[in-house]
């Protein structure tokens, strides 16, 4: 296989939204982390697996939670209630606040 080429016109890593499955560029994603004792976490730079939602958070998320988005993205069973948590997560971030992150961590590669 040949390895893969950058070009001028790349715009770094492509993810995929767990919920409208189209691919875009990280940095118009938000990323989501399950945590260990199964809470999901807004958090671009968050250890553990991660799934990414468009940044219109409300439509994607709910089509993860019903296509089986976030249960394929994590590779684990995540609850109705897990769902909802993270939506009121949501609800309640600071706008000028951010998403959840780890100092003097570098950006999420996966």
């Amino acid at each position: 296989t040949s390895p893969r080429r950058r070009t001028t016109t790349d715009q770094g890593p492509r993810r995929t939204c767990v919920g409208c499955r189209t691919t875009r560029p990280a940095d118009q994603l938000r990323r989501v982390v399950r945590q260990a004792d199964g809470t999901l976490v807004p958090g671009r730079t968050l250890p553990g697996r991660g799934a990414w939602l468009c940044q219109a958070l409300q439509p994607c998320l709910d089509l993860a939670a019903r296509r089986g988005g976030f249960d394929r993205a994590f590779r684990t069973r995540v609850t109705p209630a897990q769902i909802e948590a993270l939506r009121q997560l949501i609800r309640e971030e600071a706008p000028d606040r951010g998403v959840h992150f780890v100092p003097g961590t570098p950006a999420a590669r996966d």
